[in-house]
């Protein structure tokens, strides 16, 4: 009986420290659930519709040239949506690299502060002299130098929201128009090859948006251009 006693508390302790455990183990697991979710819900809501349509477009296009029967047609079908791969891949680098950028930083919020500072050290500098009229001015211009900065991350990023848009477009009109193609069933080489230089010029904008964010220090550190 004496040794049975601390054997029931040495495994009511071992179960403790197993709920425990698990207690942790759930938490972190929830903490990178919604760390994932306020990112992706941190980008506006026009912003991840165009994304969604991009992606519904590119698999779509992907899945008509995968279900066509074999020969010459499907081989030329196949040879254009290669860039489509691509820009699904990259698109993910770019929602990545959005989310990021929106969930760091409120640039409306930030703007209207620094321009309420840099107002207020313009009223400052009308009743000052000596050496804190020339520290004043030189915060102004250090305030004036940050607020010129956030401008031009809200104008990249008003760019990028506009290239998304149009990658939707796109996408939507390059699957309509391979649509056509398959219904004629008549291969014109020189519809595919407009379709093929669309899409390589479209790629090709969404790499430099990737090179620009991955010099701000926003876009993913995985993947390739």
């Amino acid at each position: 009986m004496p040794l049975f006693i601390p054997l029931i508390a040495v495994l009511i302790f071992l179960a403790v420290c197993a709920a425990l455990l698990a207690l942790i183990l759930f938490a972190r697991i929830v903490s990178r659930t919604l760390s994932k979710l306020v990112g992706a819900s941190s980008l506006p809501r026009s912003v991840t519709r165009s994304l969604n349509e991009s992606r519904h477009y590119g698999r779509l296009i992907v899945q008509m040239a995968q279900q066509y029967p074999p020969g010459p047609m499907k081989d030329r079908l196949s040879l254009t949506l290669r860039p489509v791969d691509q820009w699904l891949t990259n698109l993910s680098r770019l929602e990545q690299g959005l989310a990021k950028m929106y969930g760091q930083r409120n640039l409306a919020r930030e703007l209207r502060q620094t321009s309420i500072e840099i107002d207020d050290l313009r009223r400052q500098l009308l009743t000052r002299n000596g050496r804190e009229l020339v520290y004043l001015r030189e915060l102004k211009k250090s305030k004036e130098q940050h607020l010129a900065a956030l401008k031009e991350l809200q104008q990249f990023q008003t760019q990028a929201e506009l290239k998304i848009r149009k990658i939707a477009s796109d996408l939507g009109a390059t699957h309509a128009e391979m649509l056509l193609i398959v219904a004629r069933g008549n291969l014109n080489e020189n519809r595919m090859r407009r379709l093929d230089e669309n899409l390589q010029e479209h790629l090709a904008s969404m790499r430099d948006v990737l090179a620009a964010m991955d010099d701000m220090g926003y876009s993913s550190a995985t993947g390739s251009l």
